[in-house]
């Protein structure tokens, strides 16, 4: 019986390209793995870091998105110091909080698909503390020039080929006016008389001389100090924890020039989105300015402007573009 039924089989499996395959009364089903799906790419690739044990899928598909991930069991094993996102337990998400202020704190939900998509939304969208709004300080308008009139352009002869220039004009002859003859004088003028002598004026004496004055010298104002008029931000960040002697200059500046107001202008790198950028220059150049409020400086003296990506004084892969500059008001 065994060997009928392989028979069967055997002859089954060599006509199924020419019968259909429940022709012998036996169903083939033939399964096939369903391909995985490929990892959409981020918007802004982010430095990210996992805390505690999060599962290898969170890891492998957030580096496989584009973005930086360090993945550490504590807060204190963290190799950098600040980051975009950090994921955490809940356990670990106030201690997260206080170590790294700058970056966007997300608590683990157990669901791997929302725990992607919640970092996306966030690295795109509000790239430094979320939930934090601050109202964007409009920048000055840009003056409208002035429309000229058209020029008008001056008519020019052309010459052509083998054309004979034009006779000169000859100038018109002048009339010579004719000559006046001379009046003769009928009457006698009077006897002049001749004026009576000057009086000399009595001689004065010399004034005394004033001895010269001495003009003193004007006190020459405070000199400002180099080298501080910009700050340098890492990715992403807005802490100036590592910039205090840079703005420790400023300030002593400020403080002996006190009728200088200054432009804070915050500026950011092309990296993620236009809003994003902008919003953190705003930040940066607020940080800049709270630090100098905090030693002294009169706020009504500082005006922050934030640039965003759009005024790029580096190359576009240059790490300087993410800086605040300290402009004195012309």
């Amino acid at each position: 019986m065994k060997w009928y039924l392989a028979g069967v089989l055997a002859a089954c499996l060599v006509d199924m390209h020419a019968v259909p395959a429940d022709a012998c009364g036996i169903k083939l089903v033939i399964k096939t793995q369903t391909p995985r799906k490929a990892v959409a790419r981020s918007s802004n690739p982010s430095h990210l870091l996992l805390l505690g044990t999060p599962p290898h899928r969170l890891e492998r598909e957030l580096s496989a998105a584009g973005h930086d991930v360090e993945v550490e069991p504590t807060v204190a094993a963290a190799k950098q110091s600040s980051y975009a996102v950090v994921v955490v337990d809940a356990k670990q998400a106030d201690e997260a909080r206080a170590k790294f202020p700058a970056a966007v704190v997300i608590v683990r939900s157990g669901d791997v698909t929302a725990d992607i998509s919640t970092v996306e939304s966030q690295v795109t969208r509000k790239p430094v503390r979320a939930g934090e709004s601050r109202p964007v300080v409009a920048a000055a308008g840009a003056r409208q020039p002035i429309a000229a009139g058209p020029t008008q352009p001056r008519p020019i002869a052309v010459k052509e080929p083998g054309e004979a220039p034009p006779p000169a004009r000859e100038p018109a002859p002048v009339k010579e006016p004719a000559p006046t003859p001379p009046r003769v004088a009928t009457t006698v003028p009077p006897p002049v008389e001749a004026p009576p002598p000057a009086r000399e004026p009595p001689a004065r004496e010399p004034p005394a001389r004033q001895p010269p004055t001495v003009k003193q010298p004007t006190p020459a104002a405070p000199r400002a100090e180099t080298g501080f008029r910009e700050v340098y931000f890492s990715l992403n960040s807005a802490s100036i924890a590592s910039k205090k002697g840079t703005l420790d200059k400023t300030a002593r500046w400020l403080s002996q020039s006190a009728d200088v107001h200054v432009v804070i202008e915050g500026h950011a790198d092309p990296t993620g989105t236009h809003e994003g950028n902008m919003i953190l220059s705003q930040h940066r150049a607020e940080a800049v300015r709270d630090y100098l409020v905090s030693h002294g400086i009169d706020e009504s003296r500082m005006e922050v402007v934030p640039y965003g990506d759009t005024r790029l004084k580096y190359g576009r892969t240059d790490g300087r573009n993410r800086r605040v500059a300290v402009e004195p008001k012309p």
